[in-house]
């Protein structure tokens, strides 16, 4: 899916989520966390030049449900222990902010035709619905007015 989607429903979910009074503050992580797991390409691209390789292993390990959750929890631990302030204040509410604002990621990504590794590394193969564009204005256009 393309970024924007992935920025507005993640900042989306973690508002929904988070306090009242720190509605601003997730959406702004909610976007991050959102399309944090994209950021791996940035790892990958000093590596490969391959497409296809780029392509698999960019939608596997930085896309895997299995992974992201200690992902989050990392995250939520950093930010708890040595961030203070809004985390500290409410922790079990932005523990799930964090957390369904990351998941929001590879499960958008299962709805496109290139599919995401979601149960990587115990099944590899991409999950696929193939049931949203890749780029999608329909479906972007109404969650960002929401």
């Amino acid at each position: 899916m393309d970024s924007i989607t992935q920025i507005v429903l993640g900042g989306a979910i973690a508002a929904a989520i988070a306090p009242p009074q720190h509605r601003r503050a997730a959406l702004l992580a909610g976007a991050g966390l959102g399309t944090l797991p994209d950021l791996d390409s940035l790892l990958l691209l000093p590596l490969t030049d391959d497409p296809v390789t780029l392509m698999t292993v960019h939608r596997s390990f930085s896309h895997s449900l299995l992974v992201l959750p200690l992902v989050g929890w990392l995250i939520w631990w950093l930010l708890r222990r040595f961030g203070g302030g809004r985390v500290a204040q409410s922790p079990r509410r932005w523990f799930w902010a964090i957390q369904l604002a990351l998941a929001t990621h590879p499960l958008l990504d299962a709805f496109t035709v290139y599919g995401t590794q979601l149960w990587w590394p115990l099944h590899p193969h991409p999950t696929m619905w193939s049931s949203v564009f890749i780029i999608d204005p329909a479906y972007t256009l109404w969650l960002a007015l929401a």
